[in-house]
């Protein structure tokens, strides 16, 4: 544990005080490294301070649609230009400011990568092989997660016929920061992903000890997240068939204490939806002081739908605002949970023509979610219809989960989906067209000085 403590110490400054002079010394001192396996797990554990918090989701909830903010709300974020700038889309977003979205996803990826480093310098014994799988499928599955995550603000949309050249993120493969990485291509970065996830599903038990550790089912899930977002919908249905089989319960939202401040338990304890729990940092838009659902989410809601009561709660100001994030709290819930698969996997074989399955796994989570003294199951209908119907419920069921943001860039891609989005700020109107080069986040001035990466267009 001592170990443990030197080596977080260690990490959390290199990473966040990686600046010449501090590179050039660090190659003259000792670096204490885990050397067990014990000190590479608890590595990996560190879920309330790295892993598992501050999830690179914030410029994708700032830029979406699922909040409407007051002009005066806006106009009075305090000392956060890149939520004030990112919510009207302005080509100038950070101001020079430090952004969570990059560095704290690299500062896991560092993590990740001097556990993957250092499982790989122990040798495995039949006695500890199953804590040994832990750490390397763990260890590839946060680098996987945090490489997701920037790929969704950083690069263009998934796109097969541009893939090679579309540049795409760094790909930090060691635990040495010192290495001049360049941007890989979106194909590379997407491999990698895939590959990472492969590898964590083959290694990872189907049950944790807790939602903070990833699981077979997780890395299933992310998957099947990530071949969506490519419009590979065989291996996304596939995938998420497979997290399916291992974890299916749902909460039965007509047995839930819906007038409760907040629906769901902390922090996913005693939440069988739940497979993996991380969780956004509360920026400024998100606190309870400040949040207003948008007006056209709110508008989606039938009356006999559970989630309406579920995830809302009256404001001062006229506001409406949150209670349904899976932490239990005003915290954003941005992990893998199971409702999500049933509408990945009803999307998938919707648009892949099978659509009595699509229904089966669609009116799964519904029964769940309408008074059940009014549902009616869905029955047959057109596939497009019924992709239609799933990407409603699917903005119904997941809002503010962090996944909107790269719905619109993959939907976008698709005439019939594609929307504009539209600010009202005081009279002035700011406009957000599908496929803008604005889907695109810059990549933060501080690293575009170190790196020396191509900067994206905006």
């Amino acid at each position: 544990m001592k170990n443990y403590i030197k080596i977080l110490m260690i990490l959390s400054v290199l990473f966040t005080g990686c600046g010449k002079e501090f590179l050039e010394e660090k190659r003259d001192k000792a670096l204490v490294v885990p050397t067990s396996i014990a000190d590479l797990q608890a590595l990996l554990d560190d879920a309330t301070v790295t892993m598992n918090t501050s999830s690179g989701h914030e410029l994708g909830v700032i830029g979406g649609d699922e909040i409407g903010l007051s002009y005066e709300s806006w106009r009075d974020i305090p000392n956060r230009p890149f939520e004030k700038n990112g919510y009207i889309w302005a080509k100038n977003v950070y101001e020079g400011i430090d952004v969570n979205d990059w560095n704290k996803a690299y500062r896991r990826i560092l993590f990740a990568n001097t556990a993957c480093a250092g499982i790989e310098k122990i040798q495995p014994k039949p006695s500890n092989q199953l804590d040994w799988n832990n750490v390397k499928g763990g260890a590839h599955f946060f680098r996987a997660y945090n490489f997701y995550q920037l790929a969704q603000l950083f690069s263009a949309p998934f796109e097969q016929s541009s893939a090679a050249t579309d540049l795409g993120i760094p790909l930090r493969l060691e635990p040495d920061v010192t290495l001049k990485i360049s941007r890989g291509t979106n194909e590379k970065v997407y491999a990698q992903i895939i590959s990472d996830l492969n590898l964590a599903a083959d290694l990872l038990p189907e049950k944790g000890i807790n939602v903070y550790r990833p699981t077979k089912p997780a890395a299933f899930a992310l998957l099947a997240r990530i071949y969506l977002l490519m419009r590979d919908y065989k291996n996304a249905r596939i995938n998420a068939e497979k997290c399916l089989k291992i974890r299916n319960e749902l909460n039965d939202l007509n047995g839930l204490n819906l007038n409760a401040s907040y629906t769901f338990p902390t922090l996913g304890t005693n939440n069988p939806e739940v497979i993996f729990l991380s969780y956004m940092a509360n920026i400024s838009m998100v606190t309870t002081t400040r949040i207003n659902i948008a007006e056209e989410v709110l508008n989606l809601y039938q009356r006999n739908d559970l989630r309406s009561k579920a995830y809302f709660r009256p404001g001062t100001n006229g506001r409406t605002l949150f209670k349904g994030s899976y932490t239990g709290a005003a915290t954003l819930f941005t992990g893998l949970a199971v409702d999500e698969m049933l509408l990945i996997s009803a999307e998938c074989n919707a648009r892949l023509g099978d659509i009595s399955v699509a229904l089966e796994r669609l009116n799964q989570l519904l029964v769940t979610r309408y008074d059940s003294n009014s549902f009616s199951s869905l029955q047959q209908v057109s596939a497009e219809v019924l992709v239609d119907i799933i990407l409603l419920e699917r903005r119904r069921e997941l809002l503010l989960r962090g996944t909107r943001w790269e719905d619109l860039r993959r939907l976008n891609k698709d005439a019939h989906s594609a929307k504009t989005l539209t600010r009202n700020l005081n009279g002035e109107i700011f406009t957000l067209p599908p496929n803008d080069i604005r889907y695109v986040w810059p990549i933060p001035d501080k690293s575009i000085d170190l790196g020396g990466y191509l900067q994206n267009p905006r």
